[in-house]
């Protein structure tokens, strides 16, 4: 299984808020639409400066209340479709980006800390899908 390491708040704001669409630089590989992907939190924030346009208000208004796990698998979920930025796909996607849209998520009971990330997509070691596997049904994760 793979994962893609997202900085936070915005790994949150996938786990537990309303944020759907995963911006990149390059589109998903063809082999990977339409998989399920391990969501892992990487170690740094995001402190990227942006304009307050681009600052959804989902998440001045609710990230307090999320959970801001460093270095840590929090959730699994489906990548669904993969467009280039056309002006859709706001607030959650940003300009001249790749826009990877996300589809169901599922949280875990209890995230697996210690996981250390990589660039892009990354394969998952084997004890660290087994402990995501202990908590999500086989039939859920592919």
């Amino acid at each position: 299984m793979r994962a893609l390491t997202v900085r936070q708040p915005w790994a949150a704001a996938i786990a537990h808020g309303p944020k759907r669409i995963e911006n990149r630089p390059r589109r998903i590989p063809a082999n990977q639409l339409g998989t399920t992907l391990c969501l892992h939190a990487g170690a740094a924030d995001d402190r990227t400066p942006r304009p307050s346009s681009q600052v959804p208000r989902a998440l001045t208004d609710g990230m307090t209340d999320w959970p801001l796990y460093r270095k840590a698998i929090i959730a699994v979920f489906d990548v669904v479709g993969c467009h280039e930025d056309t002006g859709c796909c706001r607030p959650w996607g940003f300009p001249d980006s790749w826009h990877w849209e996300i589809g169901s998520v599922r949280l875990l009971p209890e995230p697996v800390l210690g996981v250390r990330g990589q660039l892009g997509l990354w394969t998952v070691p084997e004890s660290v899908l087994a402990a995501v596997q202990r908590q999500i049904s086989l039939e859920t994760v592919s």
